[in-house]
């Protein structure tokens, strides 16, 4: 059974519970965040902005200082014809 906690109407975090064992696991949370990137083919022109995104499936054990460069380096793997982001925000 999977359960969320809503912390804020942008961050969720989801709660995994397992008939046999009642106990509650972390293990991803859910973030929201804006940014601007470029195409692959012009890395220098960033041309698109995008106001919202949800990121989802971070795990929970990585530390608060690391989750921009983890959701960075996420959107990256995600989308191919991505070159670079910038002012990326968690909102």
């Amino acid at each position: 059974m999977v359960f969320y906690v809503y912390h804020s109407p942008y961050q969720v975090e989801r709660h995994i519970s397992y008939p046999s064992d009642h106990r509650l696991y972390h293990t991803h949370m859910d973030y929201r965040v804006s940014y601007e990137h470029s195409m692959k083919n012009d890395p220098d022109a960033f041309i698109a902005q995008v106001p919202s995104q949800l990121v989802e499936g971070i795990p929970t054990n990585i530390p608060r200082a690391l989750v921009p460069e983890y959701i960075t380096e996420l959107i990256l793997s995600r989308s191919p014809t991505i070159g670079k982001i910038r002012n990326l925000r968690i909102l």
